[in-house]
C-alpha cells in the first residue's frame, strides 16, 4: 500500500502560494495556503503527533498568511496569524527570536500606543495555544486592557499578579462568549413527566343583553288572532257585496 505523501503535498502548496503572493493573487494564495495547511493536520494525524506538536505544524503556514493579510491592509488579522505562529512555537521550546522580531514589526503595524513588551508578556503568558485563544487575545481582549500609558509614562514589565488576572479576565470573558453562542438551542429533556393542560373554553361575554324570544300562545301560524277575525270580516263583507251585485 502506497500511503499519500502529505509533506509533498503541502510543500507544493506553499510554493504555489508564493508565487500567487508574488504575483498578488492573494485569494488563489490563501487557497493554497489552506491545503498546505490541510496536508499538515493530515501527516499529523498519520504520524500521531501530539497536541504541542500538531499545534507547531498547523501554524507554520499562517507565517505566510500574515503576509497575505499585511499586503492587504488586515492589520490585526495578520497579527493574529504570527502570534499563533509564535505562541506554537514558544510552547514548544523552539528557537523564536526572528519570529520575535516579526511579531514585533507586525505589532506596530496594529497598535502602535500599547508597549509591545506589555503584549508579547500576555501572549506567552496565554494558557491555550490554539488559534482562536491567541486570536480572540490580539483582535479583542487586549484592546480592552487598560493603556500603560495612562499609567505611567515609561514602559514597565508586568508582574505575575497581574498577568493573572488578565487571564483570568480571558477566560471569563471567553466563556461568557461561547455561553451566548448557544443561546436560542432549546435545553435537554427532563425525565419528570410532563403534566396535561386541559383546554378551557370561557362562556363568551356580550355587550349588551340578549333578549329570549318569548312564546306566545295567542298566536295562529305566527299571526296574533285579532288579526285572523278582522281578516275573516274584511272577507265576509266582500262575500255578501258580490252575491248581491250578481243577485
Amino acid at each position: 500500500m502506497i500511503l499519500d505523501d502529505y509533506l509533498g503535498h503541502a510543500a507544493n502548496s506553499k510554493k504555489l502560494a508564493q508565487i500567487a503572493i508574488k504575483e498578488r493573487r492573494f485569494d488563489d494564495a490563501w487557497k493554497h495556503l489552506n491545503h498546505q495547511k490541510d496536508y499538515y493536520l493530515k501527516h499529523a494525524s498519520r504520524m500521531g503527533f501530539s497536541k504541542t506538536e500538531t499545534l507547531v505544524i498547523d501554524s507554520s503556514p499562517h507565517e505566510d498568511m500574515a503576509n497575505v493579510l499585511r499586503l492587504e491592509g488586515k492589520h490585526k488579522n495578520a497579527l493574529s496569524s504570527i502570534s499563533y505562529t509564535y505562541k506554537a512555537a514558544y510552547t514548544a521550546n523552539r528557537p523564536i527570536i526572528t519570529l520575535e522580531k516579526k511579531l514585533e514589526a507586525y505589532y506596530n503595524r496594529a497598535y502602535k500606543k500599547q508597549p509591545f513588551k506589555k503584549f508579547l508578556s500576555l501572549l506567552k503568558a496565554l494558557p491555550n495555544s490554539d488559534y482562536i485563544s491567541v486570536r480572540d487575545l490580539v483582535e479583542i481582549y487586549f484592546p480592552l486592557s487598560p493603556n500603560d500609558d495612562e499609567v505611567a509614562p515609561k514602559e514597565r514589565n508586568l508582574s505575575e499578579q497581574e498577568i493573572k488576572k488578565v487571564n483570568d479576565n480571558f477566560l471569563k470573558q471567553r466563556s461568557t462568549a461561547r455561553s451566548k453562542e448557544h443561546i436560542g438551542i432549546p435545553p435537554p429533556l427532563s425525565n419528570k413527566p410532563v403534566k396535561a393542560v386541559k383546554p378551557s373554553y370561557p362562556e363568551p361575554k356580550y355587550p349588551t343583553k340578549v333578549i329570549e324570544p318569548q312564546n306566545d300562545n295567542n298566536l295562529i301560524l305566527g299571526y296574533p288572532a285579532s288579526e285572523w277575525i278582522i281578516g275573516l270580516m274584511v272577507g265576509v263583507a266582500l262575500l255578501i257585496g258580490l252575491i248581491w251585485l250578481l243577485s
